[in-house]
Formats: C-alpha cells, structure tokens, sequence
C-alpha cells in the first residue's frame, strides 16, 4: 500500500459503493511502487513526510496516482528517509534503509488529531513502519467508534528490535498479513525451535481474529473464526515474490471484505492472494499494481480450490 505510517478507507455513503481506504505509514523516497485506487478505494493516506525536494516529490506522485494527501504531515527542515529496494530480475529483493525516525514521524497526538477521519472510514491499513506507540494508541482510535468501526488490517513490517506490541492492542487487529519470519518474537513460551503454527495460534490466543501468513505465493490463514485453518494455493510465476506483493493482498482483502460486508471466507482469501500473484506475475511492468479485471482474469484461467487444515 502507500508509503509507511498508518492508513483508512472513508465510510461508505449511501450514494457510493465504499470509498476511501487510510494507509498509516511513514512516507520516504523509495523505488517501491506504490499502488494507485485500482479496486474501487477512496485511499487517504496518513504519513508524515519531509517538506523538502525529495518529499515534494512524494507529494506529486501519490496525487498523481489518485491518493488523497489531506492527511500527510509536512515537517519543514527534515530530510527525507530513503530506502533503496534492490530488486532481482526474478523479483526477490533486499533492501536498505535510512529511516530518519527522529525528525520524520507520526506520534500519538497525530493520530489524536486525526481521530475522526479514521473512524470515518471502512478500513484502516497500519504498518509497523510507525513508532509503536502510534500503532496502538491507532487502534484504540479506531476501537473508540460506538458503532460501524473499521477493519483493522495490520502488517508487522519491519518487526520491531526492541519490543512488542502489547497483549491489548493483538486483541484489537481484526486481519494480521505476515511473513513468516516476522512473528517469532510471539513464539509460545518454552518454543526452542520456530514453528508458525504454533505462533499463529498463540497469536489468536492473544485476540487476534485473523491471521494470514503468506510464503511461496500462497497463502495459510489461521482463523478465530468457524473457518478456523485453511491453505491457499500459490500460482506458478517464474518471479519470486516481489517486494510489492503483499501490499496487493492488503489492498485486495480490504476490498473484498468491504465488497462481502466483512464476511470473510475461503474465497476472498483466494481473491486476495490472487492479486498478490498478479503483482509478483507483472514484476517487469513499471506498476504491477492488479486492478480488478486483472485478477478476475487470472481467477478464471485456473482451477484452485483452499483445502482446510
């Protein structure tokens, strides 16, 4: 999704069929292709970013690409973080970061301010990019909606070095989209060895409703939900999974559970992962971003079905 600090999808009205979806992240100059509103989303993003050259620049592209920027901080006299993302010919990347947290951020009274605008929507996309304090005093925003609130969707990259998040603010994230390898500081006590299986259900021990964990094109979902566990198949694609991947499943479940009125099943869970395979598939192209046809399309040429666990 856009850059990283986090994000909502504005409530949708009775004239519309849903509308905007808040990115929370924290904007920075990146060779990351960020998606523009291609499933039918209002996108507001929530960042805070460096009112100098570079972040004009970040500026211009997002509303180029159809992003509200209403919401994004400008901070005079910073420099803007940088990440640089080496990408393969095949897809797989690495990447290096310069993140400059101490001027350019969102901090809790920021998401104070915004606290309207983000119970005025129908998701709300976070990122761990943000302060861990932001993070959740976000989701306790969003949980203060007397009624309707939104989706949480919640992805925890980069895995914070120095701590969790708390017991608390697990139990309010409706959908966690990770890799595997971000989740072992929720590894059960006395785990030696990481296993995800078990950290997952740890994880909805904890409060979480819905964990996908995506690997090798595919997708396990574990479920607090009479769905309980399922696999998702992955599509064959001579590409790895792209640096961009995940932000099309992201984008994709928060458009199908909008679509279905948050009735999540196996699916929608085939959907999202679907335009996740869309995004790795059109690595070469200058935005792999899937629109809806794209992955209708890629849907029909196959014939996979999730099998439970």
């Amino acid at each position: 999704m856009p850059p990283s600090e986090p994000g909502a999808c504005r409530r949708a009205r009775p004239r519309a069929r849903r509308t905007a979806s808040i990115s929370l992240r924290a904007a920075k100059v990146s060779r990351r292709r960020w998606p523009r509103p291609r499933l039918g989303l209002e996108v507001t993003l929530v960042a805070a970013v460096a009112d100098d050259r570079f972040g004009q620049d970040i500026i211009h592209y997002l509303r180029d690409e159809e992003v509200n920027t209403s919401l994004i901080k400008m901070i005079p006299r910073a420099r803007t973080p940088f990440t640089g993302v080496i990408e393969m010919e095949l897809g797989d990347s690495i990447a290096v970061n310069w993140r400059n947290q101490m001027e350019v951020h969102l901090d809790t009274r920021d998401i104070e301010g915004l606290s309207d605008e983000l119970i005025d929507c129908d998701a709300v996309l976070v990122t761990f990019e943000v302060p861990r304090e932001t993070v959740q005093r976000t989701l306790e925003v969003v949980h203060s909606a007397e009624q309707d609130r939104p989706l949480v969707i919640v992805t925890p990259g980069q895995p914070y070095p120095d701590d969790d998040i708390s017991r608390h603010s697990l139990a309010q994230i409706d959908y966690m989209v990770a890799h595997a390898w971000e989740l072992g500081r929720y590894s059960p006590p006395g785990q030696d060895r990481f296993d995800p299986d078990p950290v997952a259900r740890h994880l909805l021990a904890y409060g979480v409703e819905t964990l996908c964990i995506l690997g090798n094109g595919g997708c396990t979902v574990y479920s607090d939900t009479e769905l309980q566990t399922f696999s998702v198949p992955s599509f064959p694609s001579i590409y790895k999974e792209s640096s961009a991947a995940r932000d099309a499943f992201c984008a994709a479940l928060a458009a199908q559970l909008i679509d279905h009125k948050r009735e999540f099943s196996e699916q929608l869970a085939l959907w999202a992962t679907a335009a996740m395979a869309c995004a790795t598939a059109d690595f070469p192209l200058s935005n792999s971003m899937p629109d809806r046809r794209r992955v209708d399309a890629l849907l029909s040429r196959s014939r996979f079905i999730v099998k439970p666990q």
